[in-house]
């Protein structure tokens, strides 16, 4: 604003309005970068009575509004795509798995459950059960009764 200030009317740093706008909203939040957004041209629009402008008070009204309405949805987006950003972590590439096991090769060619790697490295959690085919195979008979128990119970009950 003091740079703003002592360049005078007739030379505008537009960029130096943007740049504490983004700071503001990438690190504290839509609010702070909204409240910068009205502020610094409000700010602007306050130097206008001390300068000597070529234009009229109606001519910086608009040109105040303006950069309100650009530098507020400028914060607006900002936020969004910062919050976005934190959301993702997305895995990429070719996981060397093994075919019995299931663990991974890590990078430092230690092998580890898929769970703990893909836990450690993303977002998701992990819940274990069974599919009825290895229900059949691990827990034959008990299975089979549970099964029978449950559809006496509630004929559309998941097993």
């Amino acid at each position: 604003m003091v740079a703003d200030y002592f360049a005078g009317p007739l030379i505008s740093f537009s960029i130096s309005f943007l740049i504490p706008v983004v700071l503001a909203a990438r690190l504290s939040g839509v609010w702070w970068g909204i409240g910068f957004g009205l502020l610094m041209p409000l700010a602007h629009f306050g130097f206008t009575f001390l300068w000597k402008a070529p234009w009229t008070l109606e001519d910086s009204l608009i040109n105040a509004g303006i950069r309100m309405a650009v530098l507020v949805a400028f914060a607006a987006l900002i936020d969004r795509m910062s919050r976005q950003a934190r959301e993702i972590r997305v895995l990429r590439g070719l996981f060397p798995v093994c075919a019995f096991c299931k663990k991974i090769r890590t990078e430092d060619q230690n092998w580890q459950p898929i769970e703990s790697y893909i836990a450690e490295r993303s977002e998701a959690s992990f819940t274990h059960t069974f599919c009825p085919e290895c229900g059949k195979q691990h827990y034959g008979e008990y299975f089979d009764k549970i099964k029978a128990r449950q559809s006496a119970a509630s004929p559309d009950a998941p097993i």
